[in-house]
Order: structure tokens, then sequence, then C-alpha cells
């Protein structure tokens, strides 16, 4: 099969291998969170395991997880539906209106948090066999883009 990732021009389709890889692990990864009682999307894993630690407003969510607002609102409309999350009142501030868990999303976030030890170590094993810890090896290429991003290298 012909692609784009091989050859000499192969690491410039980085972005495009990274989504391939995402896109398989949550296609993969849904039958196990499906055995796992999970019926929040994988997507939304994140979102959820987040307001198991704290009550956040959108605008406090959405730099947390690198997503728009937008973004937020349409994955907080989502969990609302399912009866995971509702919006709450701040009583020291009445214009800020924090996210949070029903006592439904949060048999949610116990299941989810179960389902991420498990894949955790799942991509730990992956890691010993391809010899690379590929989750600090992202870290560390995402702190070199903040040293000096892309563009600035392409110069």
């Amino acid at each position: 099969m012909d692609t784009l990732i091989h050859g000499a021009m192969a690491p410039g389709f980085l972005g495009l291998l990274l989504g391939q890889i995402v896109d398989r692990l949550v296609e993969e990864g849904g039958p196990a969170a499906e055995r796992a009682g999970i019926q929040a999307p994988l997507r939304a894993f994140s979102f959820i395991s987040l307001l198991a630690r704290a009550d956040l407003t959108v605008t406090e969510i959405a730099p947390r997880l690198g997503v728009t607002h937008a973004g937020v609102i349409k994955t907080e409309k989502l969990l609302e539906k399912l009866g995971y999350v509702e919006r709450g009142q701040d009583p020291d501030d009445a214009r800020r209106k924090p996210l949070r868990l029903t006592a439904a999303g949060r048999e949610e976030a116990d299941r989810i948090a179960a389902y991420m030890e498990r894949a955790s170590a799942v991509y730990r094993d992956l890691f010993d066999e391809i010899g690379v810890d590929l989750f600090a090896a992202a870290r560390a290429f995402e702190a070199r883009l903040d040293e000096r991003g892309f563009d600035a290298r392409m110069g």
C-alpha cells in the first residue's frame, strides 16, 4: 500500500500518524470500556476525570484539557444528557457556574479510573515492547515545542 507515511518525508506526516493512532485507540478501546460498564464516550474520559477532582467552570476546563471553550460546552451537553454532569453555583461568586459530577457521574468516574489504570498498564507494556516510553517522549517533544515552536523552527 502506498502511503504518505514512508520515506524521507515520513516525519513530516507525524500529525497524520498520531491522529491515526489516536483514532485506533479510541475505536479499539470502546469494547473494553463497554465491558467495564462505561457509557461515556472515550473522548470524554479526561473531562470526567478532571471533574472527579474538582468542580470547574468551562473556562477553567478548556486550558486544562487543551480544547476550545466550544469543545468543552459540546462535551458538557453530552454528559448532561447522560446524567453525569450538572451546572452548579458558586456561593462566593454568583457569576461563576462550575460544572460538577452528579452521583451517576461519580460512579462513572470510578469506572473510568479503574479502566484508565488498566489502560496505563497496557500502554506501559507496549512501551516496553517497542523500547520507548512514548508518553515521556511526547511530553519531551511538547516541551521542546513550548521552548521554540514549529513555525519558528521552520524559519
